[in-house]
């Protein structure tokens, strides 16, 4: 039995991380409202003795977790079966997944219903690197799938991801990176 708890699909999650601003050590988590607003913000839960976070809009669910390749075979079967080339069903896997190093993950927004996506255009344009990240309400191409990798060398690609960890989320569209410390 693993003494450290791991993630499964289906369960919920709050990415966080901490930032210095005004030389003050600030706690802040991924957050998105999903009516109205489609983009994500972060939400300070650095002062939750005075003023509780709603966690509400913070929390996503692991919806599903697929290996890379899987996931590009059940891409490639999507177009395809779009294109009228051929009818198949994806194997979406049964049960509860052990979350794993090097995984896509796709991220349910437990409030609105909507899915965790880097969104094609951002609204700075000065800075090259810069991208929003949003919602969308379905599920179709890369856009809202995510690689999972570990921000220390202390963890690598296959191991478990286990509460606590510190990690990166990928973009598997744009190969842009959140991370989440």
């Amino acid at each position: 039995m693993d003494p450290l708890i791991s993630f499964y699909s289906d369960d919920e999650v709050v990415l966080q991380c901490s930032a210095t601003v005004h030389k003050e050590q600030q706690k802040l988590c991924l957050a998105a409202e999903g009516f109205g607003n489609r983009l994500c913000f972060l939400e300070s839960t650095s002062n939750a003795k005075n003023v509780p976070p709603d966690l509400s809009i913070c929390t996503f669910v692991l919806e599903q977790s697929l290996s890379v390749r899987a996931l590009q075979e059940m891409l490639a079967n999507t177009e395809e079966k779009a294109e009228g080339k051929f009818m198949m069903k994806t194997a979406q896997g049964g049960g509860h997944r052990t979350l794993l190093y090097g995984h896509a993950v796709l991220l349910r927004h437990s409030y609105s219903g909507m899915y965790l996506c880097c969104l094609g255009t951002s609204r700075s344009s000065t800075d090259k690197l810069a991208f929003d990240v949003g919602l969308q309400e379905d599920t179709t191409g890369e856009a809202c799938w995510w690689t999972i990798h570990p921000a220390s060398k202390q963890r690598s690609e296959g191991e478990k991801v286990r509460v606590g960890d510190d990690l990166i989320l990928v973009s598997v569209s744009s190969e842009r990176y959140l991370v989440s410390l």
